[in-house]
């Protein structure tokens, strides 16, 4: 867990370190690891391990300093000994597993139930999917008759090629 700490405050700060000396960077490090609390905790699921082809992290950023109380969450996804924070969805489709195809309800659903854990745009009462040829229609939410979600392309034989999330999907 050090060892993630560790790596997760280096991710932190890289910009920095590409113009610090190695006295500059221990000293940053240190301060770092005194002013910010880092919690992580592995998001153990069957539906991102059959979806997905990494593991998956929730991490909580507690500042301590000038009474903050606050913090900030977010999912830093794991492979290969990479680390990468998840902002969006177009970065999650290089990580879906090779032989992860959408050719049905089921499968959409499965998709859309990982997006669930891992994107804020995901959550939502919502829970329709409508197919439209080679697209998937995920609705998360709808707001005063907007629907919002994600659309899913697919190629021939299923593979996901692209996911868009939009604030008004047209089903």
């Amino acid at each position: 867990m050090k060892k993630l700490f560790f790596l997760l405050a280096i991710f932190c700060s890289v910009s920095a370190y590409s113009q610090l000396r190695d006295a500059e960077n221990k000293a940053l490090d240190e301060l770092i690891t005194s002013k910010v609390e880092i919690e992580a905790d592995a998001v153990k699921s069957g539906v991102l391990k059959k979806t997905f082809d990494a593991s998956f992290f929730k991490l909580k950023r507690t500042p301590h300093y000038n009474e903050n109380g606050g913090y900030h969450e977010s999912i830093l996804m794991k492979q290969n000994g990479k680390m990468l924070e998840v902002s969006d969805v177009e970065q999650l489709i290089p990580f879906i597993k090779k032989d992860f195809t959408v050719k049905s309800q089921a499968d959409a659903s499965q998709l859309k139930d990982a997006l669930k854990l891992l994107l804020d745009s995901a959550t939502g009462s919502e829970d329709e999917i409508v197919q439209k040829g080679n697209q998937w229609i995920l609705v998360c939410e709808e707001w005063f008759g907007d629907k919002k979600g994600f659309v899913v392309t697919t190629e021939a034989g299923g593979k996901v090629s692209k996911i868009e999330y939009s604030s008004k999907l047209e089903l």
